[in-house]
């Protein structure tokens, strides 16, 4: 907390910080999302990141992040993400240099480039979980989803080969639609059978270099119709019931029984507190500090400010005051999902 916050702090601090429209963070951030690149080969019906031209900033740049966020945070859960980070031939390095510094290290792949040498690699590392995108059971639905053959097989590969190493521990992560929605229940059974987790994320807009679209679901392929809410609404349900006997599901039941409201409007509030830049940073792949994805960014790594000063300027206050009384329905992400049990 900065020295305005701190000036700030009570009961009528918070109605003036309210009336000047900032808004301070309670804590140093407990999570960090980590963009380290753009790229991706794979076409996904969901997301347009693939599109993305940014280049890749340098090891030693990510490097010094890491180092200044350890100094920082002290211990806290750490994603690398992309595009798909495994075509940065140095993830395993900086991945192993955010564990010896402290954080529980996570990462999102696809798991095409998931080779027996590279699951070593991860082991090695000590990375935590292997997230692995897998939007339905059938084969051909998890073609389709990520727009290349052989997708479905290649993350049955992968599972099989984190299997063997040992490490990281594997999550199934699954996005939600209306031509996977009747695969759930038996997905989750696979899930079960190999001794892993399940987190869904609920359809949104497409993530990449794309403005926010209050309407975006009207002209999506991918979103429900009328007659096919029953069938979002059971998978919700056999998610819900899961979660609730302590299963293999990671969504709260709060986040699942509101992702029912959501693919019935998503353009209405749900009501629902987002925790973006309130307890979790994030970091784009050119180097922008953010909040919010769909948000102007707050500064950048190559600004000359610490990141901890960053995090407490008048300006990320205002964002965040932003952020707090958005109303969009990307809060139900699972990377900006606040409470629920």
């Amino acid at each position: 907390m900065n020295g305005l916050a701190r000036v700030l702090a009570g009961n009528a601090g918070t109605r003036v910080m309210s009336r000047l429209r900032l808004r301070a963070a309670a804590e140093a951030p407990r999570q960090v999302h980590l963009s380290v690149t753009d790229r991706c080969f794979l076409p996904c019906a969901h997301c347009d990141i693939y599109k993305n031209e940014a280049e890749d900033l340098p090891e030693a740049t990510w490097a010094r992040v890491i180092d200044e966020l350890a100094a920082w945070t002290g211990p806290a859960a750490m994603n690398f993400v992309g595009g798909e980070p495994l075509l940065r031939k140095d993830l395993e390095r900086l991945m192993a240099r955010a564990v010896k510094l402290g954080f529980t290290v996570t990462f999102n792949t696809n798991g095409w480039l998931l080779t027996d040498a590279r699951a070593e690699a991860l082991r090695d590392a000590g990375v935590s979980v292997a997230y692995l995108s897998l939007d339905g059971f059938k084969e051909s639905t998890v073609d389709h989803s990520r727009g290349r053959a052989g997708s479905h097989r290649k993350v049955m590969e992968a599972c099989d080969r984190l299997d063997r190493v040992g490490s990281p521990r594997v999550i199934i992560a699954s996005i939600l639609h209306a031509g996977n929605a009747t695969e759930l229940p038996d997905l989750l059974g696979w899930v079960k059978s190999r001794g892993y987790e399940l987190v869904v994320q609920p359809l949104y807009q497409n993530f990449g270099n794309n403005a926010h679209d209050p309407a975006w679901f009207r002209h999506s392929a991918m979103w429900p119709r009328e007659a096919q809410l029953p069938a979002i609404d059971a998978a919700l349900d056999a998610l819900v019931d899961e979660r609730r006997s302590w299963g293999k599901v990671c969504n709260s039941a709060e986040q699942l029984e509101a992702f029912k409201r959501h693919f019935r409007n998503p353009s209405v509030d749900n009501g629902q507190v987002c925790k973006a830049g309130h307890s979790d940073l994030a970091f784009d792949p050119a180097g922008n500090v953010r909040l919010c994805y769909f948000l102007e960014p707050v500064g950048h790594v190559d600004d000359g400010r610490s990141l901890a000063a960053i995090w407490n300027a008048a300006e990320t206050m205002r964002r965040r005051h932003e952020v707090h009384r958005c109303t969009r329905s990307c809060n139900l992400l699972n990377c900006n999902f606040e409470g629920g049990s």
